[in-house]
């Protein structure tokens, strides 16, 4: 795969495309990425968030890529030709309460989990992933990847998980994009920035 030139952050959604592939080969991008120290770490919480809520809320026999999977307002203004045509050396980070970092191309069963709500035992998910670390995380991911541009159109909740994971990084571009104001609203224009970054290979 070329080395992304831009990574885009953008939240995943609470609504989420049911059925999948059996078959479907593993593929972890993120984790194969990760120097690691902070492969192996992500995976362990990965782990203990599992056995801490018995998986509930995770389907496991069937798997979509994460691009495919997630349903909400944001990514369908996402055009499916877009995902699957887009300009090189782009790659979208999603902030995932059950895998705390995906690449758009993982491949993911249906879930449950949202940063923004509370999971019990563990509470508000944003706070977990962050009090253990997923900034550092994102940070070493950005950091051997060396993307030229990051792009965060994340949403409040989402950034929260992963603030702070710039303060570290060197010779990387981020730019946050807002929009003050208008809440959920927001997520057909978050759809339609991330679909034009796809198609042009540029922030």
């Amino acid at each position: 795969m070329i080395k992304p030139s831009v990574v885009v952050l953008i939240p995943e959604s609470t609504r989420k495309r049911r059925g999948g592939e059996p078959d479907l080969p593993p593929v972890d991008g993120i984790v194969e990425a990760l120097p690691q120290p902070a492969r192996e770490r992500l995976e362990a919480l990965r782990e203990e968030l599992l056995e801490a809520t018995g998986r509930k809320g995770v389907e496991d026999e069937r798997v979509l890529p994460a691009y495919r999977r997630f349903d909400g307002n944001m990514y369908r203004r996402i055009e499916l030709e877009a995902w699957e045509a887009r300009a090189p050396g782009v790659e979208v980070v999603i902030v995932s309460g059950l895998r705390g970092l995906l690449a758009s191309r993982d491949t993911i069963p249906r879930y449950g989990h949202s940063m923004a709500e509370p999971m019990p035992p563990l509470g508000k998910l944003n706070r977990w992933w962050h009090e253990r670390g997923l900034a550092r995380i994102l940070g070493d991911y950005l950091g051997t990847i060396r993307p030229n541009a990051v792009v965060d159109l994340l949403s409040l909740e989402y950034r929260e998980a992963v603030e702070g994971f710039a303060d570290d990084l060197r010779g990387v571009a981020v730019k946050a994009i807002d929009f003050p104001g208008m809440g959920r609203g927001s997520q057909p224009m978050r759809g339609e920035a991330i679909t034009k970054i796809l198609r042009a290979g540029k922030a």
